[in-house]
């Protein structure tokens, strides 16, 4: 096959009776070339667009190169955002999958674009038809799901990656989707995010959880800033930190566990006040870490779980014993404000099904009304399809973790980083996950 050295060649190409493998190679080639993609990004004579003469879908290959290309490409033939979410709503798939590294390029472009424009919500479409359309089935991982989520946290559009994230990831192939160990990191990290905003803490949990105990002999920045949110997230949902999975190394875990967070949860829960001087004191490290608005639900969250350590020693106890209990003054626990706002928590508790309880007013005196504790109902009757879906999943998870730590384990750049950190006996972050939690890190909680 001739080598590529015009746009018209590449309109010619693409309308021959060439197999696409042979267009995708015979393109792969033109852009290893220093005029490939510049050459993708001009026009052709009399600044006629080339675009005119392909067909979205037929021709989906040479779009997709000429897209990614002037996307890409500084000062490049603006291309219309139309003709862009037409593209991602009607391309090949098959034709698409010759070229994984141009499918995340044109994504990375219209996050870009979107951007410029001050408008990162604008990409959210095209990428989601684009992301759609690529995978070959809804729980198959790809770049683009780590680049879909960004858009999300960055424009707030949380309720948007709900229908990604509640999709459990089943299958991943590095054959046609570029996808690394970082970017798995980062998408659990993301929906984590996502999920600690919506206030979904179950997920949330578990998507900050398998983020930190992916395989790896390192402890990566992104698992740090997992690791962080995981336990506050664990503070709200448990009132306590729980232990990291057995299969986090030793190494890791140490790292992890040397933050100024843990300190927070040791003191947790305990009065509002004493928890938000523990907040003011590391102000300035919370706050670069983005999570003081999940700090303050934790301090918010506290009063409710020192009640509920409550129902673990007591069988009854009146308001004004509660109020003490939970006040940052015991001298103003007593206080009407004080007796109000602990029997609204209480009221408010057992609505929310936190304890099981009844409170008997004493319409003279609030204060001396009692609150009876009970044992919670028995578990209900637990469905094995329940229990199979769940191992299912866990499986398909262990799947995608094991082929990627494996494609890591292979990757040159790894392999020299890590003899260079083996050398030097220190432990080290890696320098693209630094890179990366620079524009992930926000105050989205």
């Amino acid at each position: 096959m001739s080598t590529l050295s015009s746009l018209n060649d590449v309109v010619t190409i693409s309308h021959s009776n060439v197999p696409p493998p042979n267009i995708a190679n015979a393109l792969k080639s033109l852009v290893k070339r220093e005029v490939g993609d510049p050459l993708l990004a001009s026009l052709g004579p009399e600044n006629s667009d080339p675009l005119a003469h392909l067909h979205q879908t037929a021709h989906t290959l040479a779009v997709l190169y000429i897209l990614s290309a002037r996307l890409n490409t500084q000062g490049a033939a603006p291309v219309p955002f139309e003709y862009i979410d037409s593209f991602c709503a009607n391309f090949d798939p098959d034709q698409a999958r010759l070229a994984p590294e141009r499918v995340t390029w044109l994504a990375k472009g219209i996050e870009d674009l979107a951007d410029r424009n001050q408008n990162p919500r604008l990409a959210i479409g095209p990428i989601r038809n684009l992301m759609s359309r690529y995978a070959p089935s809804k729980g198959f991982f790809t770049s683009l799901h780590v680049i879909l989520l960004r858009i999300c946290v960055k424009s707030e559009c949380w309720n948007h990656a709900l229908p990604i994230l509640d999709v459990p990831l089943s299958d991943v192939d590095k054959v046609i989707s570029d996808v690394n160990y970082l970017d798995n990191l980062t998408y659990y990290y993301l929906g984590g995010v996502i999920y600690a905003v919506l206030k979904r803490w179950k997920q949330a949990e578990e998507f900050f959880e398998m983020c930190v105990a992916a395989p790896g002999n390192i402890a990566s920045a992104v698992q740090l800033e997992a690791f962080k949110k995981l336990t506050l997230v664990q503070l709200i949902s448990y009132g306590k930190t729980r232990p990291l999975p057995k299969y986090v190394t030793f190494t890791t875990s140490r790292v992890l566990k040397q933050q100024p967070y843990q300190t927070f949860a040791k003191n947790y829960p305990n009065s509002s006040v004493a928890l938000g001087q523990i907040l003011e004191k590391d102000l300035a490290h919370f706050t670069a870490d983005g999570n003081v608005g999940l700090m303050k639900q934790a301090i918010r969250h506290a009063p409710r779980w020192i009640v509920r350590r409550l129902t673990d020693t007591y069988v009854t106890l009146s308001v004004a014993e509660i109020s003490k209990a939970i006040a940052s003054d015991v001298a103003a626990a007593s206080t009407p404000e004080a007796i109000q706002e602990a029997t609204l928590l209480i009221l408010s508790m057992i609505e929310q099904n936190e304890i099981y309880a009844t409170l008997t007013p004493t319409p003279d005196n609030p204060a001396a009304a009692i609150v009876t504790f009970r044992d919670p109902p028995p578990p209900k009757y637990f469905d094995p399809a329940v229990l199979e879906k769940i191992v299912r999943d866990a499986q398909g998870n262990n799947t995608q973790l094991g082929l990627l730590d494996r494609d890591v384990g292979k990757s040159r750049a790894y392999l020299n980083k890590a003899v260079k950190d083996k050398e030097g006996g220190a432990m080290a972050f890696d320098d693209m996950a630094e890179l990366e939690m620079e524009r992930l890190r926000g105050d989205w909680d």
